[in-house]
């Protein structure tokens, strides 16, 4: 081998895992760190090398002609002949070296261009390993020949530290080293000299770390510095794991030198695709494989698998795209995806024309919008292999995080965690779950993780692609958080994920129940779609998608597994079916008379019975004529009466009456009032008032006293409240009622409040004052409903206190309500009669138990 190799021939023959740091000498220092360092690495002369060999071609070829190594047991060693030659001095004699106390040894244990022989040259005798460590740097002689090497103009001068943690910590005079570090960072005159340190960390912020405890080498610390690394962002790399390239021509010399069987030729590029996905190195996969040869076993998909080797399923041939496109729905993500991918491909052919050479590297981070269950993490695991297909990543495997794997609790963590998963993420996909998280916090430190993010995202723009997924709505409010995030994420690169349609739900709830081993017959698999789309007709804001159909399956196995006692000859049913999927099979309209039963069986309220029994039969003929369910939206209603005539027990009928007929999926009422709905502040109340209606979503939204919303006049905010309802009550006119109450003439000024109100609000049922009997009805039903006797001439007694009480103050007089606190107060005086008397009646309410009046 020749001693001295200086084209370009020797940097191609080098695995690219040092393509992240400058070793051409444009900065006086060079920083290695990352699992790699203790890797192996294979060339594409297919010879394996460890990183001191790679490390020596890849500065022999950048046109360093001495390359000298430094470690505490060996502290000047070389691993050419050419390298020692030029670091002896022209005249040297052999007394000189002999009074300087220097020594030449042959020694082995690494493999350079002198085959196994290594160079050694230090200023001291090595003493033996069993009488202890070798002599560290602090060597004097040492520290001043690297100094002298460094400081050389004629031969441009490389020094490798191999080892710099153990090298740094243990040197004993730490000032000495100081300085001569120091002076190989000041400015020079172009001579190009290099100090390469190799740390076995894992994370750059480990460096870092390292560097503030030594504190001895404030060059060290100020060379890893944030500003630093802004002037020269490639004055540390991280030495990662092997990719495909490499990790082919390492199966390829254990084929040829050892017999490994690669398998499958047409597969094997799969295989060695999810090999490269995986955070091993060379050395670990090169035991692996000699583990299948022990075993005589072949090197296949299925084999890593079993061995849990690799966590991608490989061995069915099938790209990235082709995956996608088997996906079901997400057709407006696969056409967005497949844009993407023809940009990226033309730029990368109008570079290799030459005619966007000075075009910057694009962004190709990504911004997923959508619910939960639609794809979003699947689809960011495809990318990943996807931009690597195209050229864009080398690795292409995805980390996923989330914001509390970025966020400490504590002041200076949350920069070093998110650098650490940035770290564990290049060459690959940083996926990042619920971002708005981040933005979200008042009093957190999510922005410093964003931050760090925006920084690394640019920094690392070759190397790193950044996918932030949630809610669209969330996901526009964290893009506006901060003006970096919206110039790091276009809009070309936002992806929209819809709620899947019911027949796509339905298909994914099949797919699962066959996975399971299921099987079904056709009147299932009808009555199944139907559920499924009553249940995408009620989803909420967080309603699963796919997720969801997985649970559904799940549920659907237990109830069959409990009703066939585990039969697994026995097919599915409806009645597998769970009762939330089951109460949207029914197609049957109720009678009438079904529908009105406890209405009809409250106490007064004719005109009330009489409007809703109008109301029912007008939708029960319409659904009739249209023969089935959703031929009919659900009404809007007025309720004008005083306080306590039962306009919340009928509301809450209602809703019961319209999920019957099928106009509302749930039929559940929702109780506001004004501060439920109106904020103090600009900006809050349409979003106050837009999460009671999602709260009320296909059941009745019953806003009490709503003339209340108007009373501010039109600067308050109750107007900007009656405005968003009115829209809310338009887009969501098949799935919500909203029911108005509160006194007629106050209900006319708040329809007169938006023009848009007194259209919606259709139908005005009146609920008058209770009569005196009527009165006396309820006054014994709650008192029986309580375990009490109430002989007529108590109810009578009762009757003349709550007439006195209305004729007092007709305006306030709150009908049922004043029954209610009559009946309390009347129990109490019983309490006080009858408490210390052994043999008294305790469940009989007499006339003197009746207060004259009350409150």
């Amino acid at each position: 081998m020749s001693e001295r190799v200086s084209d370009s021939r020797i940097v191609s023959r080098i695995t690219d895992r040092f393509a992240g740091v400058d070793l051409d000498g444009a900065h006086p220092f060079a920083i290695l760190y990352g699992p790699g360092v203790d890797d192996l690495f294979v060339g594409e002369d297919h010879r394996t090398r460890n990183v001191q060999e790679a490390l020596w071609e890849i500065l022999s070829g950048a046109g360093f002609g001495r390359i000298v190594f430094s470690k505490p047991r060996d502290p000047v060693y070389f691993l050419d002949r050419a390298s020692w030659r030029a670091s002896k001095p022209p005249s040297a004699a052999p007394r000189q070296a002999a009074a300087q106390g220097a020594r030449r040894t042959m020694t082995t244990g690494l493999r350079g261009p002198m085959g196994t022989r290594v160079i050694t040259e230090i200023g001291a005798p090595r003493q033996d390993e069993t009488a202890g460590p070798r002599r560290a740097l602090a060597d004097t002689h040492a520290l001043v020949l690297l100094d002298h090497f460094m400081r050389q103009r004629d031969v441009r001068t490389a020094v490798v530290f191999p080892h710099a943690e153990e090298t740094l910590r243990h040197f004993r005079d730490s000032p000495a080293l100081a300085r001569v570090l120091r002076g190989w960072a000041e400015p020079r005159d172009g001579s190009g000299n290099l100090c390469v340190l190799v740390f076995g960390a894992y994370l750059l912020q480990e460096v870092r770390t390292f560097a503030e405890q030594l504190g001895a080498v404030p060059m060290l610390r100020n060379t890893l510095s944030p500003e630093r690394e802004r002037i020269a962002p490639r004055a540390a790399g991280r030495l990662g794991f092997p990719g495909e390239a490499e990790l082919t021509r390492m199966i390829h010399v254990l084929r040829v030198t050892e017999g490994l069987d690669q398998g499958d030729w047409n597969v094997l590029p799969a295989v060695v695709r999810a090999m490269a996905a995986e955070p091993a190195g060379l050395r670990v996969w090169q035991e692996r494989m000699r583990a299948l040869l022990r075993d005589g076993v072949p090197l296949t998909g299925a084999e890593l698998r079993r061995r849990a080797w690799v966590t991608t399923a490989v061995g069915d041939g099938r790209d990235a795209w082709e995956r996608l496109n088997e996906l079901p729905g997400l057709e407006a993500v696969k056409e967005h995806l497949a844009a993407l991918r023809l940009r990226v491909c033309a730029q990368a052919r109008l570079r290799a024309q030459g005619r966007a050479a000075r075009a910057e590297v694009p962004a190709h981070h990504l911004v997923f919008a959508g619910k939960p269950g639609t794809g979003k993490t699947t689809v960011a695991r495809l990318v990943g292999d996807m931009y690597r297909d195209l050229g864009v990543l080398r690795r292409g495997h995805v980390v996923e995080v989330g914001a509390a794997d970025l966020v400490a609790g504590y002041v200076g963590q949350t920069g070093p965690r998110t650098n650490a998963a940035i770290d564990a993420a290049l060459d690959g996909v940083l996926f990042l779950d619920e971002a708005y998280q981040l933005s979200d916090q008042s009093n957190g430190f999510g922005q410093e993780a964003i931050d760090t993010l925006l920084a690394r995202m640019e920094n690392d723009r070759d190397r790193l692609v950044v996918i932030v997924a949630g809610y669209e709505e969330k996901m526009n409010e964290f893009l506006d958080a901060n003006q970096g995030l919206r110039s790091r994420f276009p809009k070309a690169n936002v992806l929209l994920f819809p709620d899947y349609e019911p027949a796509t739900l339905q298909a994914i709830a099949l797919a699962g129940l066959g996975d399971r081993g299921l099987h079904w017959g056709p009147e299932f698999e009808k009555n199944l779609a139907r559920a499924v789309t009553g249940l995408f007709e009620v989803r909420e804001r967080d309603f699963g998608n796919a997720r969801e159909m997985r649970e559904l399956a799940d549920e659907i196995m237990t109830n069959w597994a409990l009703r066939t006692r585990a039969d697994v000859g026995m097919p599915l049913e409806v009645a597998d079916l769970p009762p939330r999927c089951r109460a949207h099979l029914d197609d049957e309209i109720p009678d009438l008379a079904s529908l009105m039963a406890d209405l009809n069986g409250m106490i007064g309220l004719s005109s009330v019975k009489e409007a809703v029994a109008g109301l029912v039969g007008r939708l029960r003929l319409e659904q009739r004529r249209g023969r089935g369910r959703g031929t009919v939206t659900p009404p809007h209603l007025l309720f004008l009466g005083p306080p306590g005539t039962g306009k919340t027990t009928v509301a809450r009928l209602v809703g019961a009456m319209l999920r019957a007929l099928g106009l509302l999926r749930k039929g559940h009422v929702v109780e506001v009032t004004r501060p439920d709905l109106v904020a103090g502040y600009i900006g809050q109340t349409a979003p106050m008032t837009k999460e009671r209606v999602a709260e009320a979503l296909d059941g009745v939204l019953f806003i009490d006293e709503a003339y209340s919303l108007v009373r501010g006049g039109p600067q308050d905010f109750g107007a900007e409240a009656v405005d968003t309802l009115t829209r809310e009550m338009e887009q969501y006119r098949e799935r919500l009622t909203v029911i108005a109450a509160g006194y007629p003439e106050d209900m006319e000024r708040f329809l007169e409040a938006n023009q848009g109100l007194r259209d919606r609000f259709t139908h005005h049922v009146s609920f008058p004052s209770y009569t005196a009997g009527e009165l006396g009805e309820i006054f014994l039903a709650m008192a029986r409903a309580q375990g009490f006797a109430a002989p007529p001439e108590t109810v009578r007694r009762a009757v003349a206190v709550l007439e006195d009480r209305r004729a007092a103050g007709p305006g306030d007089f709150a009908n049922g309500r004043a029954v209610r606190k009559l009946l309390e107060q009347t129990k109490t005086r019983l309490a006080g009669r009858v408490v210390d008397l052994p043999d008294a009646d305790l469940d009989t309410l007499l006339p003197e138990d009746v207060p004259d009046e009350f409150r």
